[in-house]
């Protein structure tokens, strides 16, 4: 006999089999049992979940003649497959998208059954048919003959016309969680008399991304490993990705700048066999795991956050840059036919990202020649490192030089106004943004805020004209404001009081006055002067 895949082999054929869609099975038998059966379904979710098997599992349940919880499997319904593989039609929408096809389909609902009480139409992937196929359906999905069901299963329901699912019952599949999964995996491997280790289990319930039938099937491949004691690090190789470990590894080759050891990588990973788009898709999700960890609290488990933990000092800025750059990668890769040029074209461009920044170092602020100086890398400096820009060390110096505890009282007062703010739609994310600030220092023209997180002190920084112009309408003063995140206020705050009390006096430094661009027009007249003399020029 033939060999048989595990996810077939496997696949549920009643409903007390099926795992992970309890809320839905529950309302599929009551309304058979209440007699309660709807003319057209559409089952929609993620891949894998069970969509198609609780259709095929409902169909026979509808015409089961002794149905009282599950499919009793003993009936003349039950028993008869000829009779279910001819009153049971399965339609592939993918290969029949065409108006001919539901035409044929049209034609054949108005037969009775040959000897089932329902003749059920399962249409899978039913978003693949076409505009006009929708159209040519509609009517018979709206009033078909009391002896026809229709499921459509999807896993794209946004493409289905609004006017087909008006006409149906629609059921959400969920994913399924990595327990259930691990569960089902393991009375597999019972059956199948084999034994994997659980940390191999564990990985395979969180590749598949909730999908049960992709984790039986990496679960086969493994299996013709034929081996005993099967790594994790055997089935990364199968499935040709990189762990966790190796993606925050070669993140850590990149932000260091390492092009010989980043190129000797890419190297490895197409030797290897490596899925390069995967390996991007996975730097993606590392920094947005990074953003996220370092903006929220107990958000990963212990493992992950011991890889997140090496990022936690890295520039947010670079890493909102570098992820543009991957999603830019992602897509380019899709279309060429020399991914490996590709690839280390843009590793070595985000490699730029984190080698060519210069580190300052903030010394006491009495004139506008001494701000700060270029050190090298293996400097000491303050701040975290993160104050590199000249203006922000200025207002931050000019917000301590006119520090006033009674001013400060005062503004703190007032500045629960700003929640007045959330609802309005001109003001609601910067009022936000602000209801998370500390006002530390407060001077008569100044304002230094502080945040728990660097990611907010970025969006700040994005949107500092807005802020300040906000803040200057709510308190109908002028006011310059700047914000550091709560490290970085600690290191500031320190030296301050060092230099508080070595006589150090801070001093208002004038701002600078901005440089206008140069307009077109000014630009041409400049050079037309240069050349004929202003008597002869009219611009």
């Amino acid at each position: 006999m033939a060999y048989i895949s595990l996810y077939r082999k496997y696949r549920p054929k009643k409903f007390s089999e099926v795992v992970g869609q309890d809320v839905i099975i529950k309302i599929i038998k009551n309304s058979i049992k209440s007699n309660k059966i709807n003319h057209a379904y559409i089952f929609s979710g993620p891949r894998g979940t069970g969509k198609t098997t609780i259709a095929k599992i409902f169909a026979r349940a509808v015409n089961c003649l002794n149905f009282k919880d599950d499919i009793c499997g003993e009936c003349d319904n039950c028993k008869n497959k000829n009779n279910n593989e001819i009153d049971i039609i399965e339609i592939d929408a993918a290969s029949n998208n065409g108006v001919d096809e539901i035409r044929e389909i049209r034609n054949s609902v108005k037969y009775l059954p040959s000897s089932l009480k329902y003749k059920v139409y399962i249409v899978d992937e039913v978003h693949m048919l076409s505009s006009s196929a929708f159209n040519a359906l509609l009517k018979t999905l709206e009033e078909p003959p009391s002896h026809v069901i229709f499921i459509l299963a999807t896993t794209e329901f946004n493409k289905i016309p609004a006017t087909v699912v008006s006409r149906c019952q629609k059921f959400d599949f969920k994913k399924i969680n990595n327990k259930t999964i691990i569960e089902r995996l393991k009375y597999i491997l019972k059956e199948e008399n084999k034994n994997i280790n659980e940390d191999v289990l564990n990985l395979i319930a969180k590749l598949s991304d909730g999908g049960l039938r992709d984790s039986i099937n990496l679960l086969d491949q493994i299996l013709s490993i034929n081996e005993e004691n099967v790594t994790t690090d055997q089935v990364y190789n199968l499935i040709g990705e990189l762990s966790d470990i190796e993606v925050s590894k070669l993140l850590e080759t990149i932000t260091k700048g390492d092009v010989k050891e980043l190129l000797n990588n890419i190297n490895k990973y197409i030797n290897e066999g490596k899925n390069l788009i995967s390996i991007v898709n996975k730097l993606e999700i590392l920094i947005r795991n990074i953003l996220i960890y370092n903006s929220t609290d107990n958000y990963f488990d212990i493992e992950y956050e011991n890889i997140l933990s090496k990022f936690n000092k890295i520039d947010i800025n670079k890493i909102f840059e570098l992820s543009k750059n991957l999603f830019e990668l992602n897509n380019e890769l899709k279309k060429t036919n020399n991914q490996k040029i590709l690839i280390e074209i843009y590793f070595l461009k985000a490699t730029l990202l984190f080698t060519n920044q210069l580190n300052y170092k903030t010394k006491v602020c009495q004139n506008n020649e001494d701000i700060s100086e270029n050190v090298n890398n293996n400097a000491e400096f303050n701040c975290n490192n993160l104050l590199s820009n000249n203006d922000k060390k200025i207002n931050i110096n000019n917000a301590l030089s006119g520090a006033n505890k009674e001013l400060k009282n005062e503004f703190i007062n007032k500045f629960k106004i700003v929640e007045e703010y959330v609802s309005s739609k001109d003001y609601n994310s910067i009022s936000n943004l602000l209801l998370k600030s500390i006002p530390e220092v407060v001077s008569d023209k100044n304002i230094l805020f502080t945040f728990k997180n660097n990611f907010e002190v970025v969006l700040f920084d994005k949107n500092i004209e807005d802020i300040q112009k906000f803040i200057n309408m709510l308190y109908n003063k002028k006011y310059v404001v700047v914000a550091v995140s709560s490290e970085q206020w600690i290191d500031i705050r320190n030296e301050y009081i060092k230099n508080i009390k070595a006589g150090v006096k801070y001093q208002y430094i004038e701002e600078r006055p901005k440089q206008k661009k140069a307009t077109k027009n000014t630009v041409l007249q400049d050079s037309v002067e240069d050349i004929f003399g202003n008597d002869y020029t009219t611009i």
